[in-house]
């Protein structure tokens, strides 16, 4: 069964043409990893922008991640436990970009330039790379006008420098707007649901808990 972060960082990746064949029988398939890393904070923006911005969504993610857990038993997954534990470390951080905040992992570190792909399906990076969407889901339920501040400042930022790169020849894709950008998010989404499972209802305590935060969700 795919998993949310797994599912993104393969779909990106494979839309860009990774991966590739190497070897003198180009038997071998790889992934370059700066590549892999770019697009696995791409994934931690991506899940940020969900909580941020669209947070019944968000929810119904979170109600996935943990299916095999009882939501009215004595040890369910609490978010508030998981946020109020995490906030000191992503106040260091404030005013940057999810993934700079949500602390990751680079796969250039471990696999140098290449990673196989067979390695990137392996269970501790595809655990890992659910617990950085599960992280970057919570960041933006607790901080969505934080979240929302930096994209409109990036995007801002982005479009000032266009003439700059038109001007040297480079060609740069169209900067989408929040409003686009929050679109794109729905339909990866809307694509898992499609080719792996549909999202479940939103466990009462799990609504509960983001109420909590402030977040008007509609039950």
């Amino acid at each position: 069964m795919s998993i949310f972060g797994f599912y993104f960082i393969t779909t990106i990746l494979r839309q860009a043409g990774w991966p590739k064949r190497r070897g003198l029988f180009k038997s071998e398939a790889v992934i370059d990893t700066l590549i892999a890393d770019i697009t696995i904070d791409q994934m931690i923006d991506w899940s940020a922008a969900l909580g941020a911005c669209r947070p019944q969504l968000a929810l119904q993610v979170i109600a996935w991640m943990f299916h095999d857990r009882d939501w009215e038993g004595e040890n369910a997954p609490r978010i508030l436990d998981f946020i109020n534990d995490a906030k000191d470390r992503w106040n260091a951080r404030v005013n940057k970009a999810p993934h700079d905040i949500v602390e990751s992992f680079k796969l250039s570190k471990d696999f140098g330039k290449m990673i196989r792909s067979k390695d990137l399906k392996d269970n501790r990076i595809r655990t890992a790379l659910e617990q950085l969407c599960l992280e970057g889901l919570l960041w933006g339920l607790a901080n969505p006008d934080s979240f929302k501040t930096w994209y409109e400042a990036q995007e801002k930022t982005q479009r000032d420098q266009l003439p700059i790169y038109k001007k040297a020849g480079i060609a740069v894709d169209s900067i989408p707007t929040l409003s686009e950008f929050l679109k794109e998010s729905e339909e990866m989404l809307r694509g898992y649901e499609s080719e792996v499972d549909p999202l479940p209802t939103i466990p009462p305590r799990l609504l509960a808990d983001a109420r909590a935060l402030g977040r008007e969700i509609n039950s």
